[in-house]
């Protein structure tokens, strides 16, 4: 088993890089073909999409199934929609769906290609709305595990 707080102190490294990636590029207001064309900007949207990748997969890879381990639970040879069910029954993932509409955004995020202007624009647009709630969910997990005896 990997050990949990190796993968909690991951996920705190990609959630200050992810903020502070953000902050950046909501300092520059809306978000436009223009904002494309310069390389320093470019580089810190890259940076926020690699992090935000990076923080929902660590997530859902390692995090999710190595909560449910903590807690004595069995998961091996478990579908990943299992695991997200049976955070969401117990209350440390408020919903499975909205989980799958992250991981929906993360691809969007990786699969979309410079070229689409408008479309990348749109979901950076959108990810930086939800990179907040990426890091709630993380928080909620961090403290559910704390409160449960991970030291």
């Amino acid at each position: 088993m990997k050990d949990i707080k190796l993968v909690l102190q991951e996920l705190e490294k990609h959630k200050e890089r992810l903020l502070y990636s953000k902050e950046k590029i909501e300092k520059w207001g809306k978000l436009s073909e223009d904002t494309l064309k310069h390389a320093e900007k470019v580089e810190t949207i890259d940076s926020f999409i690699f992090r935000f990748s990076k923080m929902q997969d660590s997530m859902g890879e390692k995090l999710f199934p190595l909560t449910l381990e903590f807690l004595g639970e069995e998961i091996r040879n478990k579908p990943f929609i299992d695991i997200l069910n049976k955070l969401e029954k117990l209350e440390i993932l408020e919903s499975a769906a909205e989980w799958k509409k992250l991981r929906e955004l993360r691809n969007l995020l990786t699969h979309t290609y410079p070229w689409e202007t408008e479309e990348l624009i749109e979901n950076i647009t959108v990810a930086l709305f939800y990179s907040e709630r990426l890091v709630e969910i993380y928080e909620r997990f961090k403290n559910y595990l704390k409160a449960h005896g991970l030291e």
